[in-house]
């Protein structure tokens, strides 16, 4: 279908940075300066072979090989980036065990950048949006033509690390192809992603007993992100990547625990465990999941069709406020421990062990829009090692990953440029090995 994809980058960059501390009495100080430049020049092409009709195209075009054979897009990529920041934190030490630390982030973010598609067909053509030619419209569905500049620039950033933090993340420009309204011509308001604003606010305790042979943090979390970015795919045929979109507002809140025990040299157990509730707080116009696209978009005074209707009416963006944030399970939990007992072997004294290490996690939407087709069921994954450790540094162990051979998928993603296939990168299936280390 796609018989070449090439996308061969040549990256320039340079950066320094100076720093200057002091300590005074209860007061350390730190002040300091960074720059960065960075110039990237990348020289795009994808060709499509005699195969992509049959894919590619509907109805009587997809006989017709010779439509997209040599379909050609020559992509021309650039982007130039300065970065440059002042910083300062104080770290107060107002009583024993508290220390307050507040910092403050002078940000500057330049980023320019071009992105140039010049499509031709194997005739050698151009492919344009001005021609009516029914094989260049077809054409042009497959590989758009497309041009357009964009930049971006600024952003500030303070914290108090006591308890609450205020941060950004810069803004990003979108240089792999951008949506097209209807005349073809790009949205440049997809082509600039806006910087996020994030606030974040953490509290919890500490505690050791029984001679801190235990352990137990707790710790509970909200985190609120303005204007996230969220890397979101759409459907049209010449956007051949996911892109960067803003989504006004996210929460993550939740609990966390982590508890150790460890009542001799010869045993020791952990359980580390989160409750995470991770949303959209509000995303008005986000990409539409599989079974809501596909169809042609709706016009005024029209109503969008119930899911999985074939040939029907699709909305043009998806309103996905309260629905959960990718990759992120609201329960997950990892445990494990470790015995051993003192033994000698081929001479060497140490000790012989066995360890297991266990982690689950609830179910997880996989795609930034939640859809039926990429929500990833929870699983359990078990690992088991055996071995002998001696004083000296030697390490030999087997071990078996994933030992009951549980089926799952890391992710499952909507790929650009397509409507209906889904993707999977399924997990590591069992696997076990024998391992020598030795430290010297």
């Amino acid at each position: 279908m796609t018989t070449e994809s090439n996308n061969p980058s040549q990256q320039e960059q340079w950066t320094q940075e100076l720093r200057y501390a002091a300590g005074l009495g209860r007061v350390d100080l730190i002040v300091g300066g960074f720059v960065y430049q960075q110039r990237v020049r990348t020289q795009g092409l994808q060709v499509q072979g005699p195969a992509a009709s049959r894919w590619l195209l509907t109805g009587a075009l997809t006989s017709d090989p010779s439509i997209l054979n040599g379909l050609t897009a020559n992509n021309n990529i650039r982007l130039d980036n300065t970065s440059a920041a002042l910083f300062g934190q104080v770290s107060w030490r107002v009583a024993n065990g508290v220390t307050l630390q507040p910092g403050l982030r002078l940000n500057y973010d330049s980023k320019d950048g071009l992105y140039d598609s010049v499509v031709t067909n194997g005739a050698g053509q151009p492919v344009t949006y001005a021609s009516t030619d029914p094989r260049i419209v077809a054409q042009r569905g497959v590989l758009a033509p497309q041009r357009f500049e964009a930049s971006f620039s600024w952003n500030f950033s303070y914290d108090l690390t006591a308890s609450y933090a205020k941060s950004f993340k810069s803004g990003g420009l979108n240089l792999n192809g951008v949506p097209a309204d209807a005349a073809g011509n790009p949205i440049l308001a997809a082509a600039t992603a806006r910087p996020e604003s994030v606030d974040h606010f953490e509290g919890g305790l500490k505690a050791q007993f029984w001679k801190r042979r235990t352990t137990i943090n707790l710790a509970a979390f909200r985190t609120d992100v303005d204007d996230y970015q969220a890397l979101v795919t759409n459907g049209q045929l010449g956007v051949l990547r996911g892109y960067l979109a803003n989504a006004e507002e996210v929460r993550s809140q939740g609990v966390e625990v982590d508890a150790t025990i460890r009542p001799s040299q010869r045993f020791n157990a952990y359980v580390n465990g989160a409750y995470t509730d991770a949303t959209y707080r509000r995303f008005a116009d986000a990409p539409c999941p599989p079974e809501l696209s596909g169809g042609a978009i709706v016009g005024a005074g029209q109503t969008p069709s119930a899911p999985g209707t074939p040939g029907g009416l699709s909305p043009a963006n998806c309103d996905i406020s309260g629905q959960r944030l990718p990759g992120v399970s609201r329960w997950s939990l990892s445990f494990g421990s470790e015995g051993n007992a003192p033994t000698s072997l081929f001479g060497l004294e140490g000790e012989a062990y066995l360890g297991y290490d266990g982690s689950y996690r609830s179910a997880l939407s996989s795609n930034p829009t939640p859809s039926a087709y990429t929500t990833i069921d929870g699983y359990s994954l078990h690992n088991f090692r055996l071995g002998f450790r001696s004083e000296d540094g030697l390490n030999l162990f087997v071990w078996a990953r994933n030992a009951f051979d549980q089926d799952y998928f890391e992710q499952l993603q909507v790929p650009s440029g397509n409507t209906g296939l889904i993707v999977g990168n399924p997990g590591d299936p069992r696997t076990y090995g024998l391992t020598i280390q030795h430290r010297f």
